[in-house]
């Protein structure tokens, strides 16, 4: 056991993740909830939509059966991240595989229209903590189940192997280089669950042999180590089950993400025992990611992630997954030399789109590929967009290996619209609504140098998606209360294309309903709907931030307002 007291106590010595904000400010975005109607109506997952709502200023579309019947309406919202939120029943392999072709058709081109993820759990807490979650966490500490966990690209960590009993790599925080040591365990059950309830590592990477419902810690057979399981009883329990002895827990807090980047189907929900699950109940997950399909050697999606999150740029986990599913998208269009890929629907992600986990900007490690530019000209009518790359290294900038690099892959700060005169020095290039892909280099180049620039220029407009223009999808619109702050009373816009059945209601941040404001059939036109700062008992409420939420029929429109002492 020395060793893994020693490798446990360098991982308690490793700074603990930082909740700090990041120092950038995020450009406005627009973000969609898609949820079942009877999905909303249990108050448990009332409260996650609503939670997600306020958090993002999103707006939220209802289904009866089908996410299709909010399609049209999802795709005249034009959304930047899209939340589907569902029952852990509901959010089956079928429905996980519908959802990249779900955000492809949002406009008329054939690649993805928005960022998006699943938020479920075992049960309606667990998701809610994901909607609670932080804006933002840094990714400090990497955990390697596999030798492909790329260590050098991250501040620090461990990186175990799954065909070599005992040998695994540590790296340093202000160490550019791994070291390799032999004196690990033969089954590394024990020691990777210690490492992960120490409450240290922000992200977990897996590979070899699994399924929905386990992880196989040894490839290419199960020799001499355990597994990792999610054990579907009433507590939906992660463990690591040894080769011999009892199962132990995995509990943990620390905000992570699990990445099973090379096992068949553990991003698959079946049934309480789905590993998925049991990560978000117990073991601190804000993302796991996992294939819905066998994995193999024409599987890259996830090589991709990892190329946009940590080798070539540091995205976030959620920008990089949809900047991977491009470049597949474009490998296939393409016939990309070398290139195979069969998994264009074939993964999942699950977590709130919009939360930022990067690679933290501390310690030393590996350059990233290149470095990259957004320049806008918006002096004139028509604005200037130049999109570049400057390679930090000589190497290879396109697709090299299932694991390896992708084509440079850049996310756009706003949408752009009416996309003309584009010139460039790549190969070929795309161009859309919210980000541009350079095929800059195929196998069997000569490999870029340090310094090398690739570029592309065009002319375009601006998308200001302003409300009114996705109005029409929608049967109402709840506008911002008036005077706001407020301190005696406040008026409540509320305008409706026709006659039918409203509920305005007042909540307090803690989710507690304060008041219902109306409950009627109102007729078509505008409406201004009093609220005097009392409760339903008539007695004055506490100076604060109260959410108001309009729902008329499928639709459920939310915004804040702030009362003064």
């Amino acid at each position: 056991m020395k060793h893994v007291i020693i490798l446990v106590t360098l991982l308690l010595l490793l700074p603990a993740v930082s909740l700090a904000q990041w120092g950038f400010e995020r450009d406005s975005y627009t973000y969609a909830i898609v949820v079942k109607s009877s999905t909303y109506a249990d108050p448990g997952w009332t409260e996650v939509v609503d939670t997600l709502a306020l958090k993002h200023n999103a707006m939220v579309f209802m289904y009866e059966t089908n996410i299709n019947e909010v399609h049209a309406s999802v795709s005249g919202m034009a959304p930047d991240y899209i939340a589907f939120v569902c029952k852990w029943q509901d959010a089956n392999p079928t429905f996980a595989g519908t959802i990249w072709e779900y955000c492809r058709t949002l406009d008329s081109d054939v690649y993805g229209d928005a960022i998006w993820g699943i938020i479920t759990g075992f049960e309606p807490e667990d998701a809610l903590r994901i909607a609670q979650g932080p804006e933002s966490f840094d990714v400090i500490t990497v955990l390697g189940g596999t030798g492909s966990c790329d260590l050098t690209h991250y501040p620090q960590g461990i990186s175990t192997l799954e065909a070599t009993y005992g040998r695994y790599y540590t790296k340093a925080l202000n160490e550019p280089d791994a070291v390799e040591h032999n004196d690990g365990p033969t089954d590394r059950t024990e020691w990777l669950v210690e490492c992960l309830n120490a409450d240290s590592v922000n992200i977990f990477i897996t590979s070899g042999h699994g399924g929905h419902d386990y992880w196989q810690l040894h490839y290419p057979t199960s020799g001499l180590e355990g597994h990792f399981h999610s054990y579907g009883d009433s507590d939906c329990q992660a463990v690591g089950a040894p080769y011999s002895g009892p199962a132990i827990e995995i509990n943990s807090t620390n905000p992570k993400i699990f990445f099973g980047l090379g096992n068949c189907n553990i991003g698959r929900i079946e049934n309480l025992n789905s590993m998925a699950l049991g990560w978000f109940h117990t073991a601190g997950a804000y993302f796991y990611t996992g294939y819905l399909i066998p994995e193999g050697s024409n599987a890259h999606q996830h090589g991709g992630t990892k190329a946009y999150f940590e080798r070539q740029a540091h995205y976030t986990w959620s920008e990089a997954y949809f900047l991977a599913n491009q470049a597949l998208k474009f490998d296939i269009l393409n016939s990309t030399p070398g290139a195979n890929p069969n998994d264009l629907n074939g993964s999942v992600l699950y977590g709130d789109p919009a939360m930022h986990a990067r690679v933290a900007d501390i310690g030393v490690y590996d350059s990233l590929l290149y470095s990259e530019e957004v320049i806008i000209d918006s002096s004139g009518a028509v604005w200037e967009v130049t999109v570049r790359v400057t390679m930090n290294i000589e190497c290879t900038p396109g697709y090299t290996s299932k694991w390896g690099y992708r084509h440079p892959a850049v996310l756009l700060p706003v949408r752009v619209e009416n996309i003309t005169n584009i010139t460039h020095d790549c190969h070929s290039v795309v161009v859309m609504d919210n980000f541009v892909l350079m095929y800059a280099w195929f196998q069997g180049e000569t490999p870029l140098s340090a310094g090398d620039t690739r570029e592309v220029t065009f002319n375009c407009g601006s998308v200001e998606i302003a409300e009114e223009e996705y109005a029409p999808c929608r049967p109402a619109q709840l506008m911002q209360n008036c005077p706001n702050p407020f301190r005696v009373s406040t008026s409540i816009p509320v305008d409706l294309p026709e006659q039918m059945d409203v509920s305005l209601e007042v909540y307090d941040l803690s989710g507690r309903l304060v008041i219902t404001l109306a409950d009627d059939m109102m007729t078509a036109g505008s409406h201004m709907i009093e609220w005097n700062g009392r409760d339903a008992s008539n007695d004055f409420v506490p100076s604060g931030i109260y959410m108001y939420r309009l729902q008329t029929g499928l639709e459920v429109h939310h915004r804040t307002m702030l009362l003064l002492p």
